[in-house]
């Protein structure tokens, strides 16, 4: 348990960039529904709307809402631009934990992530730990009597997509 403070000062951090800063297509997920409407009055904070200004012009059709959506000033697809901080990765989770510890504890966190598919993309940082995930690993952590800080590898700071409403019809041609 030497130098655990030293070790989480290693913690790399991946550019936090402004709101509108640098907004990656790549990121958007294959289901989400964006927005083109210039004229709507909520444009500004809504991701559907910023995402639907950021599609690569090598892409030629999207799923998107059409401009009806926009009724008296409301729109019912809207998705207030919300971001948040996920962690990437935790390769020195066990560095220092006891070896009677390890196994029970590498066996939760499995479960929790769904199988060792998924525990490994998420350890190798391929697939990224929500807040409430990182709090879940946090506080197993501390169920075991460990009181120092998670050692994320990186954290980075993400939009957060939400889904189309439930009430709101979808037809495909």
């Amino acid at each position: 348990m030497e130098n655990i403070n030293e070790q989480l000062q290693t913690t790399k951090t991946i550019s936090m960039t402004q709101q509108n800063e640098h907004f990656d297509f790549k990121n958007v997920p294959d289901w989400y529904v964006v927005c083109f409407n210039n004229n709507c009055p909520m444009r500004e904070n809504c991701l559907r709307f910023l995402a639907g200004s950021h599609v690569p012009e090598e892409i030629e059709a999207v799923r998107c809402v059409t401009s009806s959506t926009l009724k008296d000033g409301q729109c019912r697809w809207l998705d207030t631009k919300k971001k948040v901080v996920n962690a990437i990765g935790f390769s020195r989770l066990f560095q220092n934990v006891l070896k009677k510890d390890f196994t029970p504890m590498r066996e939760a966190i499995t479960k929790y992530l769904h199988g060792p598919k998924a525990y490994y993309e998420y350890k190798r940082g391929e697939r990224q730990l929500t807040p409430q995930q990182q709090q879940w690993i946090k506080n197993l952590v501390k169920s075991y009597g460990y009181d120092w800080e998670v050692p994320f590898d990186g954290k980075v700071e993400t939009y957060v997509y939400g889904m189309r409403p439930l009430s709101a019809p979808v037809f495909y041609l």
